[in-house]
């Protein structure tokens, strides 16, 4: 996943990226959850706090291990990744924030999304959550990097889930949406503003159906959020002759070891960005409409191969995307 923050001068640029075969693989062997899945599914959104730890020691030593080896997998992959762009010429790097920053659990902020608002009212301050305040320790780090010119290098990791004694996969695409929530709000002082997110993926944006298993599956080039409800439509949300707006159906991973849900995931991650006002874009690594995405070089997604943008309906219907 690739975030563009902007000023008035050019883009600055922070990579995010998954575990892949480097962490879910070790996951699934030692059958770590994805953070953000495990607490929704456990708590059914409410505070950390009233969770029950019934982890016995065995179970915690074992837990500790697959997190310590999970980790030492993705921070392998991190560290390639920086060497690659550092021959290139970019002035990379890497973040591990699994295990850095205070606070920081496998959930990111899902805690904080089911329980509105984020921010006081008044003062505009961030309330004190334990979840906001450790992934605000990592946009901190971030901002410092692009402040000074570096790129930041950040990856999906395993950490402790939230209730401090297991561990669990803290997914990139969860990362992306609390860095997208808490990005320039609450105490500390920041200038730049996101101005896209870009998931690169496998596949060339959102289709109608899997692409890999159904010849028939139409590339979707656009899709509308509503900003209140989340739901999605395709198109611009306009409604058809029935009074109804065509709907999406996604389903997960098609990767056996993934364990962080694949597209489904994913697009529930792209919703929570688009909903704070930020555009989302969908393409295929290595494609050239990736590259023109990262560039900025469109006007509008039709004006590119491929991809798929997913945006409000309020922005939509403002301008011609």
């Amino acid at each position: 996943t690739t975030t563009t923050t902007t000023t008035t001068s050019k883009p600055k640029f922070v990579i995010v990226h998954g575990a892949g075969s480097f962490g879910h693989h070790s996951a699934k062997r030692f059958g770590l959850k994805c953070g953000k899945a495990a607490f929704l599914a456990e708590n059914d959104g409410e505070p950390t706090a009233n969770v029950t730890n019934t982890c016995t020691p065995d179970r915690s030593r074992y837990q500790m291990e697959a997190l310590s080896k999970t980790r030492r997998s993705v921070q392998k992959l991190n560290a390639s990744v920086v060497d690659r762009l550092i021959e290139k010429g970019v002035n990379a790097v890497g973040i591990s924030p699994g295990m850095t920053f205070p606070d920081l659990r496998a959930h990111g902020i899902a805690s904080s999304l089911t329980r509105a608002p984020l921010f006081d009212s008044d003062s505009h301050s961030m309330l004190k959550d334990r979840d906001v305040m450790g992934m605000t320790f990592l946009c901190q780090s971030i901002f410092q990097c692009l402040n000074c010119g570096l790129v930041p290098v950040i990856h999906g990791d395993a950490c402790l889930l939230h209730d401090g004694m297991r561990a669990g996969i803290l997914g990139g695409d969860t990362l992306v949406e609390g860095i997208a929530n808490l990005w320039g709000r609450g105490h500390w002082d920041v200038r730049d503003r996101i101005g896209k997110v870009i998931f690169i993926t496998d596949v060339g944006g959102v289709y109608s159906s899997d692409p890999k298993v159904d010849s028939d599956a139409e590339l979707i080039r656009k899709l509308c959020v509503n900003e209140d409800t989340g739901k999605v439509t395709v198109g611009d949300g306009d409604e058809d002759e029935d009074g109804k707006c065509p709907s999406l159906n996604v389903g997960g991973s098609s990767h056996a070891h993934d364990v962080t849900g694949g597209l489904k995931a994913k697009l529930g991650a792209a919703v929570t960005v688009v909903q704070t006002g930020i555009d989302v874009i969908i393409a295929q690594c290595g494609s050239v409409s990736a590259e023109k995405f990262v560039k900025g070089e469109f006007e509008s997604v039709y004006d590119v191969e491929e991809g798929t943008l997913l945006t409000t309906v309020t922005r939509s219907k403002r301008k011609a995307l």
